[in-house]
């Protein structure tokens, strides 16, 4: 397998495993809703606030994962640790693995892959978040050294999550569970509140 960046050749195959992973989705809470549409991927891969990389397989893109240089405009929202210098600190963010793939290290090895991009950036602390529940994804995050330090509670527009799960290849399961997310909240309600650990590491010289 081979890590490169994605750049805007890539466009169908980000949009395809975009889908792929709503289609077999267990929960929509543990991704923050994300365009599929090849405009707005396209737009996403352009803006310089992302290095977006992938993990291919000969043609076949396996996984996706990036660095946000604006850190999900956390910094001011939530409390980092005493020592840690938010000039010099940028977050992993999304990481999605095929379906066809999972289970074979991926997301650790683009972490891993993205925390050499990080030192190379001169930053000396990454962060990640992952919902309290996604246990794979914050074992593998924990493999890489991060630590969890705080909970952060994140608002997802209501209807941009039943948008979503309404759609045909969303997975059957993933209907079940944002059913039942919904079921808790009132017909007034704007946004559902999303339950993310906030994972940190710093980067070692």
């Amino acid at each position: 397998m081979e890590i490169k960046q994605i750049t805007t050749e890539h466009v169908d195959k980000f949009c395809k495993l975009i889908v792929d992973m709503y289609s077999h989705i267990e929960n929509l809470e543990w991704f923050t809703p994300m365009p599929y549409d090849y405009d707005s991927v396209k737009n996403m891969i352009e803006k310089p606030r992302f290095f977006i990389i992938g993990v291919f397989e000969g043609d076949e893109l396996c996984g996706v994962s990036s660095l946000d240089y604006k850190c999900g405009k956390l910094i001011g929202k939530i409390e980092f640790p005493e020592n840690c210098n938010t000039d010099r600190l940028v977050e992993i963010g999304f990481n999605i693995v095929s379906s066809k793939h999972r289970g074979k290290g991926i997301m650790k090895q683009m972490v891993s892959y993205l925390l050499e991009k990080v030192k190379a950036d001169g930053f000396e602390w990454v962060f990640s978040k992952a919902h309290k529940d996604n246990f794979a994804s914050l074992k593998s995050l924990e493999k890489n050294g991060f630590k969890t330090f705080k909970q952060y509670q994140k608002p997802v527009r209501i209807d941009d999550f039943k948008q979503l799960s309404s759609q045909s290849f969303f997975s059957n399961v993933g209907k079940i569970n944002a059913e039942k997310t919904l079921s808790k909240y009132n017909d007034n309600d704007a946004e559902i509140i999303v339950d993310y650990n906030i994972l940190i590491k710093k980067v070692e010289g």
